[in-house]
């Protein structure tokens, strides 16, 4: 098919029916990384990597660890980089987590003050700080989530609140709101932040509107 044939508001409306096909075959929870469960998006984890390398990025913090099989993926990212750290969280503690001299594991709620104290000291010695967030997907929780962990990522750096697919096409509309909405209440009340899409670039992401970069 011509593209030149298809206006832009068809392209949008085939990429929001081909992200929603995407998210509901379930591919994401069969994705790993050297063996591990890492439910991401391919396309997404490609641009992680194009930012951790863009952004001289040291420290990549992530909410929502699960089988560790991302963790992995980033500690991997770093080896081939030279440098770097992993520091991820999760209120539920798997067995078999990979180890890694790069990933250090933190048990407990993101939002929880000593969690984020732990945090602040690898953030103090970091030049570049990336943050994901892929832990509680509530409205309400992933706003207090971005407005935490905010303060951690170094300017220029991203700070990413994956799964606004749920409620941003929506790919899950009976999951109610949740990371899209808690994003554009974030942006409203921060100024620090713009969103980028051209890191939505391969078309289907798990985070439409959601790769927030720090301003200088």
């Amino acid at each position: 098919m011509n593209n030149k044939n298809i206006t832009s508001e068809e392209a949008q409306e085939i990429i929001r029916l081909a992200n929603i096909l995407y998210f509901k075959f379930g591919s994401y929870e069969k994705t790993k990384w050297m063996g591990l469960q890492a439910a991401k998006c391919p396309m997404d984890m490609w641009v992680y990597q194009e930012l951790m390398h863009q952004m001289n990025t040291d420290l990549l913090i992530e909410t929502g660890t699960l089988m560790g099989g991302s963790a992995l993926f980033f500690a991997h990212m770093f080896d081939i980089l030279g440098r770097g750290k992993v520091v991820t969280v999760d209120i539920e503690k798997q067995s078999n987590l990979p180890k890694h001299p790069r990933i250090h594991y933190i048990n407990g709620s993101s939002i929880d003050p000593a969690v984020l104290s732990e945090i602040r000291n690898f953030s103090e010695q970091s030049k570049s700080t990336m943050v994901i967030l892929d832990s509680d997907h509530k409205a309400n929780y992933k706003l207090k989530e971005l407005n935490a962990y905010s303060e951690f990522v170094s300017p220029g750096n991203y700070m990413i609140a994956e799964d606004s697919a749920f409620d941003y096409y929506p790919a899950w509309p009976e999951y109610g709101p949740g990371p899209a909405t808690a994003v554009r209440d974030f942006m409203q009340q921060n100024q620090q932040f713009k969103v980028d899409r051209q890191q939505e670039k391969h078309l289907i992401t798990f985070a439409p509107m959601a790769f927030l970069q720090k301003q200088h």
